[in-house]
């Protein structure tokens, strides 16, 4: 594994000790560590998959020219990962590069949030309009709504699929185009782990920074 941060925040955590078990965010007191996978080799990957507690989301088949840019975690092994994100970088529809994350986190958390640039810890209450975009998860239709309030330099999307929030933050928003398409996603922890193209590390992964 890697760096280790706040979900809600990415503030330096201060780490357990003898006396005191838990993880600590200074903003936000006890927490789950966020962290970052050093490497995108088939081991770290498989023993995240064999580890979570969530999803691990992929597009299936990925989109031409896009590739993996990195892969965090929230919690840790003892306790089983609960949240997870996967940042995948390409060319966006109206030119240069684009990147998504990709999340899908147990209530609570705050990670999705913190990407959407929003103020909040959980999703917004499912609205009683009609969502606005859609992706395809294991097969189902998963509707998903826009975050409000998010920054201009990104499009944020929310939903539920496999019984917990599935996010999808898209830099810069023309990027999240996809979603109105038919973006489908595969959960890794049930497939044979599939050669998967890798480049610079993403430095969107740490919440605010």
């Amino acid at each position: 594994m890697g760096f280790s941060w706040c979900p809600r925040c990415g503030n330096d955590l201060v780490a357990p000790t003898e006396y005191d078990k838990a993880w600590r965010c200074s903003r936000h007191g006890q927490t789950l560590p966020l962290t970052l996978l050093a490497r995108l080799d088939e081991p770290a990957i498989r023993h995240l998959c064999d580890h979570s507690e969530v999803p691990l989301w992929l597009p299936d088949p990925m989109p031409v020219g896009w590739t993996l840019a990195g892969l965090a975690t929230v919690g840790d092994v003892p306790g089983g990962f609960k949240a997870t994100v996967v940042s995948l970088r390409g060319p966006a529809p109206l030119g240069g590069t684009g990147e998504w994350l990709i999340v899908a986190e147990e209530p609570g958390i705050g990670l999705g949030a913190s990407y959407a640039g929003a103020e909040m810890s959980a999703p917004p209450p499912v609205s009683s309009e009609l969502p606005t975009a859609k992706v395809h998860a294991l097969g189902h239709p998963t509707p998903l709504w826009p975050v409000p309030d998010s920054p201009a330099d990104r499009s944020a999307y929310v939903g539920e699929a496999a019984g917990v929030w599935l996010w999808l933050i898209s830099f810069p928003a023309d990027a999240g185009y996809a979603v109105l398409e038919d973006l489908a996603v595969t959960d890794l922890r049930d497939q044979h782990l599939p050669i998967l193209e890798s480049g610079e590390l993403s430095l969107r992964l740490r919440p605010g920074h």
